[in-house]
């Protein structure tokens, strides 16, 4: 029996949607997207909450069909095994954190049942309080409990301490931005939560989020997501270094995003010119892999992933082999911590920049400031091409 969750969606209004992704029981996947990009409108679809007129696709979740617009089927919000956790937590205000959770538990959950489930999060003091009386933290918490007894079938074991293999759960956790509201610390608290709940729960887990830092850090894979489309989906780290398209890269927030031209050179290499804004004799060719997917003379876009980079001396520094050597000018160097943000110039194109995140202590190292010199080792694999879609009239 399939355990996990398959989304396939496709509406026109209110708003516009074609999201097509999957998430494995015990996997946490991440919706990565800008606001408006219809995150949280694919949660409320997967619980059943936003049902448009048009909606075509289909839902299915632990071999259960929750939606089937071909075959008339539509689950009620009631009939799905979904638990949300809302950006603001949205609780009762006159309830208690025990009667907030208590109202969506299943007929097999006794009182002793929630406050055990309550205890187990840390909310055993708390139980009789209102939300005006709790943290945010607290809140989320009580928030995470309510959706979690709509997913847990029975209240056993009750999310036991220490359990040799994860309890199937057939459900789905959906959380939409759940540490958006709270403190650094807080947030903290929250992570270990959830990296225990996954250590003892085998359960789809849905994550809508805007922070590329916490997709990157709790998330088995990322889906990103814009007007209402599904563009890329994959592990975090994939995604961020080799985006399949121009805008995916813009969404992910990749900083060292240029224009250039693809040219094959022996087999198996190609050379990637990389030209000054709007042309010009200037130009410096990047040594890069032929994967046979992109034609001779064939205009691209590119990124550069600044973690694949080395940045040595300016002396006496000879290029490796398969690399190419770059040499560069501090332009700018922003102290944030234990990081510099450093904006660097080739000497080859100074109408162009790199950024990069560099530790001070590497800077202490080589012994640079703003306007030294640097040589930038570039490796092939830190170099990802994306061909110019064209645009047809």
């Amino acid at each position: 029996m399939h355990t996990g969750l398959n989304v396939k969606l496709r509406s026109a209004h209110p708003i516009r949607l074609e999201a097509e992704f999957d998430c494995g029981a015990g996997e946490l996947v991440a919706l990565v997207g800008p606001s408006g990009s219809g995150k949280t409108s694919m949660l409320r679809a997967i619980a059943g909450l936003w049902t448009p007129p048009d909606v075509q696709g289909e839902i299915t979740v632990a071999g259960q069909t929750w939606l089937n617009s071909a075959a008339g089927v539509q689950w009620r919000p009631q009939q799905r095994r979904a638990g949300l956790v809302f950006q603001h937590y949205a609780l009762f205000p006159h309830m208690s954190a025990h009667d907030n959770v208590a109202l969506a538990a299943g007929p097999n959950w006794m009182p002793d049942d929630v406050n055990a489930l309550l205890d187990r999060l840390g909310l055993h003091d708390l139980r009789q309080r209102r939300p005006s009386q709790l943290s945010g933290g607290q809140q989320q918490r009580v928030a995470l409990a309510r959706a979690l007894v709509r997913v847990m079938p029975q209240p056993a074991r009750l999310l036991a301490s220490h359990t040799e293999t994860p309890e199937v759960w057939p459900g789905v956790l959906l959380l939409d931005e759940p540490f958006s509201a709270v403190d650094a610390p807080t947030r903290q608290t929250l992570y270990r939560e959830l990296a225990a709940l996954r250590q003892q729960v085998s359960v789809p887990m849905v994550l809508v989020t805007h922070d590329l830092a916490e997709a990157r850090r709790l998330a088995d894979r990322v889906v990103i997501v814009d007007a209402g489309q599904t563009l890329q989906t994959g592990h975090p780290a994939r995604v961020f270094a080799s985006p399949r398209n121009a805008r995916v890269a813009e969404l992910v927030g990749i900083q060292n995003h240029f224009e250039g031209r693809f040219y094959k050179d022996q087999p198996g290499w190609a050379r990637l010119r990389w030209t000054q804004p709007g042309g010009g004799p200037e130009a410096i060719d990047l040594l890069v892999v032929d994967k046979n997917k992109i034609d001779d003379d064939t205009p691209v876009t590119w990124v550069l992933n600044g973690e694949q980079v080395d940045v040595l001396a300016d002396a006496g520094v000879a290029a490796e082999p398969g690399t190419t050597r770059l040499r560069c000018q501090l332009a700018e160097v922003l102290a944030l911590g234990e990081i510099s943000l450093c904006t660097l110039t080739p000497e080859a194109l100074p109408a162009q920049s790199i950024t990069l995140n560099l530790t001070t202590r590497l800077l202490d190292r080589l012994q640079v400031r703003a306007g030294d010199w640097v040589q930038l080792l570039i490796a092939p694999g830190a170099l990802h091409i994306m061909p110019v879609r064209e645009v047809l009239a």
